[in-house]
């Protein structure tokens, strides 16, 4: 694997590396801080960066201040020999990676970049490993849909974007009728395929990138709809609804059929005061939903 190495030094001094680094490095020289930032800002390649303590228009550090704000290359900080010593401590305050003295031999400065670039590696590897833990705690591992960690945040910003611009919001509850029964009679195995069903049938219906689909309990599902109002969420919820019970299908050797209850509640412009809450519009699409199961089950209820 080659690294992208930008080296800013006023003297432009290519540094004598051993043959076999060569295929390890790409060496980029700038004369000075402001070429050096503008090569950095054009490229997000780079791994690291070593720069001069001194340029002609401004100091290293000076340089290293702003790079961070550029770049997440690795800085190394090239000093004279007799101030090393000085530098150490504050370059450690400043997370610079190594203080390297100007005098350092070509193999020894090979290792050093060649540390620097695999500290870079770490790093990425790193931040990749968190964004991947982070989306695992937002994404329900079985249905594929949002987890409810991701709801709270989520419904309060669309919720404050409608009442800043007076835009409609609406949210459906969804419940599975006799999932418990499911379970009960052929095995939480086919209940869970029910539920994956249910999930899946329900992202293919809803607007991709606008709309959100979370599971909000263990055989509940909350939809999130910007700019829609209570009756536009009503047509979404009954066409699911329909879809849903047309789609009984074998599972396991097993005829499995379930129907759903909706229950639709929403923030009007017209009546601000209303369901300006989160709590609010949860309370009132969880009553209808309430009714709309002691109906029978297999019906939408909409509150406007």
């Amino acid at each position: 694997m080659r690294h992208s190495i930008l080296i800013v030094n006023t003297q432009l001094q290519r540094p004598d590396l051993p043959s076999e680094y060569s295929e390890k490095f790409d060496l980029v020289t700038a004369a000075d801080g402001k070429e050096g930032l503008a090569r950095l800002a054009l490229s997000s390649s780079w791994s690291v960066v070593l720069v001069a303590m001194d340029l002609a228009d401004m100091s290293g550090l000076a340089f290293l201040s702003q790079a961070v704000t550029l770049s997440q290359a690795v800085p190394l900080l090239l000093v004279p020999d007799d101030q090393v010593l000085g530098m150490l401590h504050f370059a450690n305050s400043r997370s610079i990676f190594r203080v390297v003295p100007e005098s350092t031999a070509g193999d020894t400065l090979a290792r050093i970049l060649l540390d620097a670039a695999h500290q870079y590696g770490l790093i990425h590897q790193e931040e990749d490993l968190w964004e991947r833990m982070s989306q695992l705690t937002l994404i329900d591992p079985l249905t594929g849909c949002f987890s409810r960690l991701h709801l709270e945040e989520h419904l309060q910003k669309e919720l404050a974007r409608s009442l800043r611009y007076g835009h409609h919001l609406s949210v459906i509850l969804c419940d599975i009728d006799g999932l418990k029964g499911v379970n009960e009679s052929f095995g939480h195995r086919v209940g869970d395929q029910v539920l994956t069903g249910f999930a899946q049938m329900t992202l293919q219906h809803v607007r991709r990138d606008i709309d959100t689909v979370t599971r909000w309990g263990e055989d509940e599902f909350l939809l999130v709809l910007p700019e829609t109002p209570i009756r536009g969420a009503g047509r979404v919820a009954n066409r699911l609804r329909e879809k849903f019970t047309e789609s009984g299908r074998f599972q396991e050797g097993h005829l499995v059929s379930c129907t759903a209850s909706f229950g639709v509640a929403g923030f009007v412009p017209e009546r601000s005061s209303r369901n300006a809450a989160v709590d609010d519009l949860l309370l009132i699409a969880g009553r209808c939903l309430m009714q709309a199961k002691a109906a029978g089950g297999n019906q939408v209820l909409c509150c406007p």
